[in-house]
């Protein structure tokens, strides 16, 4: 708002990939068990379970809380686990009390060919596939200290 209008100013949005990124799988056992789900189609049964196999990375979520309230990025979360995955996903999220404006599912692929078609994403934070995003991909480190500093 500036001097009593309304600003029609685009924030803009940063994009953060769940699985290894917010979400760390604490042993190699969970992830087999998800993959043994995926191939025998009992994804709706199972993605709560999934989901749930995950932890929190405690790290990036107070990151997170410090890019939206200091410098008014908003963030989104992107899952590859299907869409299945995205109302537990959501619940989970809600539950953490992350503030996450919206939690969708894609394939990496897709999502680096919608990108041009997506002009206020920042950046996609994303550990395993940064490099097909092109210039807006980002690596982090398992302890980030801030979103702004790898922009």
């Amino acid at each position: 708002m500036e001097r009593g209008d309304i600003s029609n100013e685009v924030v803009p949005r940063l994009v953060i990939a769940f699985e290894g990124m917010l979400g760390v799988l604490p042993e190699k056992p969970e992830r087999v068990h998800e993959l043994v789900a995926r191939r025998f189609g009992r994804r709706q049964r199972m993605a709560k379970r999934t989901v749930d196999a995950y932890e929190i990375n405690d790290a990036l979520a107070r990151v997170i809380w410090d890019t939206v309230w200091r410098f008014r990025y908003s963030v989104d979360v992107v899952t590859y686990l299907g869409d299945d995955a995205v109302g537990p996903l959501e619940a989970r999220l809600d539950a953490e009390g992350l503030p996450i404006g919206r939690v969708w599912a894609t394939t990496p692929e897709r999502l680096a060919r919608r990108l041009p078609y997506m002009p206020d994403v920042a950046a996609i934070f994303d550990n395993e596939h940064h490099l097909i995003y092109g210039s807006k991909g980002r690596s982090l480190p398992a302890a980030p200290t801030t979103l702004i500093g790898a922009l």
